[in-house]
């Protein structure tokens, strides 16, 4: 049977380092992602290319290489077999075993192989995972972390030529801090070895690092993780290595990466006025080698040359969603609903007690008695309102979503049960009942040493990396402290009211639509 590449061209479309993310979390609008956004891109593309072949690249199953905690591995577990259905969904060819899927061990990754064939990174052995793959003439293996590298990409190589493939493709996971350094020095390996293209299959933070692709033979492309965006590559061979060619959107992303770093030394400048001529000279810097980007020709490929022509797609709300998909996700909800609610249950009512001297968190009904205008103001932000954010789209059972929807969550004090989230307190008019929603308690500390001896004990300046632990990448792509402050701080909160002025914060809504 011929295969794409009988023909000279072949369309292959990749994922790496999902990392446990079957969809976004939904806490900002425009989250890109998600498993029925794959599934409905891939099957258009499909359209246009019938003999495109989906790669996973590895790293799919779990958020780390370590074992989930007890309490999340119930969810985990059931979210990593319900990704590995979705690779089914997608019709992969072929995933790579990285680290982050060996985190419940061998046995369970192979397990969660389905109709998929699974390749062999050199992390540890897995029943049945191959060695190499060939399909349709074109051949793939995994490869990084073995001792020799380059030994076994040589060997795989050479076996893949031998069967006849005619396109050789390695999916690197390498050994190292930083992955796409440690893949670029494996390049003249596997130049050596004969592979025409080489996708990085492990990012080091999937939710944040960039897509990349490095010129060269081969070339060296790593899409961004967490199902961000799908990286597309058009081959189509002629004569001699395969070369990656020239894209219109190569320019335009270097001159938006410019752009946006002119925008944070700008954004500087207002913060350090000190450093104002170093900072302006950087801004000019970055302006000069803009304009040399914009006025620069296109590089050229010569002739007949065999070429790579890489494209990242991103998963935004515009590409639609699988039905198929959708309803898989549906009942992976459905189904974490019911276990967590069943686990819940077998877990003690309270918290463990607070050690001797150590706080334990109150709710927001403590602090009124010194606090009302600051809890008058906070019923007016979006935190007093959080844990109803993830009721609305039938999250509140999700052990991921959980701990920055309430305060104290597994804390003295706090909550421990999933179900037992509005014990402990009236709240404030609807808002912070039990230790629903962002209370204060969130962002300064557990407050029960604070009441008794006033005013310490408690966080009064809230810093950025405070915010963080739950306006990370993931969650919140586009935190900004400067921005975002003015919605939780104000007349009442953080800042004096004058005489007459009720409480209010600096600016309503949310920063989003800005």
């Amino acid at each position: 049977m011929l295969g794409p590449v009988d023909s000279g061209r072949v369309t292959l479309v990749f994922w790496a380092s999902v990392a446990g993310q079957l969809v976004p979390c939904g806490c900002s609008p425009d989250q890109r992602g998600g498993l029925p956004r794959a599934v409905s891109l891939v099957n258009k593309l499909r359209l246009e290319a019938p003999d495109l072949l989906f790669i996973d690249a590895g790293d799919l199953l779990f958020e780390t290489p370590q074992r989930p905690p007890g309490q999340l591995l119930t969810q985990r577990r059931l979210k990593a077999r319900t990704l590995a259905r979705g690779d089914d969904l997608l019709g992969a060819v072929a995933r790579a075993v990285g680290q982050r899927d060996l985190a419940l061990g061998a046995q369970f990754a192979a397990e969660t192989a389905g109709q998929v064939p699974l390749l062999d990174a050199g992390v540890a052995p897995v029943l049945g995972a191959r060695a190499t793959a060939l399909v349709k003439g074109v051949g793939i293996f995994a490869a990084g972390f073995e001792q020799d590298p380059a030994a076994t990409m040589a060997a795989r190589a050479k076996d893949l030529r031998g069967r006849g493939a005619r396109l050789v493709v390695v999916l690197v996971h390498p050994r190292g801090e930083n992955s796409f350094t440690a893949a670029q020095a494996l390049l003249p390996a596997a130049k050596a070895a004969g592979v025409d293209l080489m996708v990085l299959g492990r990012r080091d933070d999937p939710a944040v690092e960039p897509n990349r692709k490095l010129p060269g033979l081969p070339p060296l492309l790593a899409v961004e993780g967490h199902g961000q965006s799908l990286l597309r590559v058009d081959v189509r061979l002629g004569q001699g290595p395969v070369v990656l060619a020239p894209s219109p959107e190569d320019k335009t992303e270097e001159i938006d990466s410019i752009e946006a770093r002119i925008e944070r030394f700008k954004t500087q400048l207002q913060l350090y006025p000190e450093r104002r001529e170093q900072l302006a000279a950087k801004i000019r810097e970055l302006e000069d080698r803009k304009k040399a980007i914009a006025a620069a020709p296109a590089p050229e490929v010569p002739a007949g040359a065999s070429t790579a022509l890489a494209t990242f797609l991103p998963l935004t709300q515009q590409v639609g969603e699988d039905p198929e998909a959708q309803k898989l996700v549906a009942e992976y909800d459905a189904k974490v609903t019911e276990l967590n609610l069943a686990e819940a249950k077998t877990q003690p009512a309270t918290c463990p007690a607070a050690a001797p001297g150590e706080p334990r968190f109150m709710g927001v009904n403590g602090c009124l008695k010194c606090h009302r205008d600051s809890a008058v103001f906070w019923q007016q932000t979006r935190h007093a309102s959080a844990y109803q954010t993830l009721v609305k789209v039938n999250k509140q059972f999700s052990l991921d979503c959980i701990r920055c929807h309430v305060t104290g969550w597994q804390q003295p004090g706090g909550v421990c049960r999933i179900d037992m989230t509005d014990r402990g307190a009236p709240g404030l008019n609807g808002h912070g009942v039990g230790r629903r929603d962002v209370q204060c308690e969130s962002c300064h500390g557990a407050g029960s040493e604070h009441v008794k001896e006033p005013p310490e004990h408690i966080v009064a300046q809230v810093t950025e990396a405070m915010c963080m632990r739950c306006h990370e990448a993931a969650n919140s792509p586009h935190f900004d402290y400067a921005k975002y402050r003015p919605y939780i701080v104000g007349p009442g909160h953080g800042e004096p009211l004058a005489k007459g002025e009720k409480p209010h914060p600096r600016r309503q809504g949310t920063p989003l639509h800005e």
